[in-house]
């Protein structure tokens, strides 16, 4: 299949933003944002405000992809915000919509429709005001860093657990010491008893 990609320049970008997402001003009472008085240095971008939400749809990627970011201000004042991504939301209520799409014509201009379906499909009681599902997306992106970091730290270990074995065959034991110490509580009754092993010949050194 013959693949064509669609990379517009600025202001066909953003002319095809506003034109996607002019349902935001007309049928929900969004605003456009001058972004030059707000922290948002994308140009490639548009970013509509109503009340405490704002949301904004930009390309990224160097020309490949576009995204929306919902902002929700936080306290009186409103100097705080909470961010996140539509597919975090999408990821809740719609999964099946985050299903890859291989069409034979991509770019950002074949993605902002869907990406405008997608946001009129999973978050119209946001775009109404209601913004009671923000506590349990907020959840969803904290359980999934920690997740991660449980993976990288896992990760990590296997690293550490690999090169303190060859370490140890070269008989380095400060770098025996210095890979498995932090993972003492991983370890296995093998890998336990080759750092013990090591902080034993480095004692007998001393």
């Amino acid at each position: 299949m013959n693949v064509e990609f669609q990379y517009p320049n600025q202001q066909e970008l953003v002319a095809a933003i506003r034109t996607e997402f002019q349902f935001l001003v007309d049928d929900y009472g969004f605003a456009e944002v001058d972004k030059r008085l707000e922290p948002y240095s994308n140009p490639y971008s548009v970013l509509y405000s109503k009340d405490r939400l704002e949301i904004l749809v930009e390309g990224h990627s160097y020309g490949s992809g576009t995204a929306i970011e919902f902002h929700v201000k936080r306290g009186w004042l409103r100097r705080q915000q909470d961010s996140f991504d539509l597919g975090w939301l999408t990821e809740i209520r719609r999964p099946d919509l985050l299903a890859p799409e291989f069409p034979d014509k991509r770019g950002q201009l074949r993605q902002l429709p869907k990406l405008a379906r997608e946001l009129k499909e999973v978050a119209s009681d946001m775009l109404r005001g209601d913004l009671s599902v923000v506590p349990q997306v907020l959840a969803a992106i904290a359980k999934a860093r920690i997740e991660g970091d449980r993976h990288e730290a896992s990760q990590n270990f296997l690293r550490a657990e690999a090169r303190s074995q060859e370490a140890f065959r070269l008989h380095n034991y400060s770098a025996v010491v210095s890979l498995l110490g932090p993972h003492r509580h991983l370890l296995n009754a093998s890998s336990l008893k080759r750092l013990e092993i090591a902080q034993h010949r480095l004692s007998g050194r001393a």
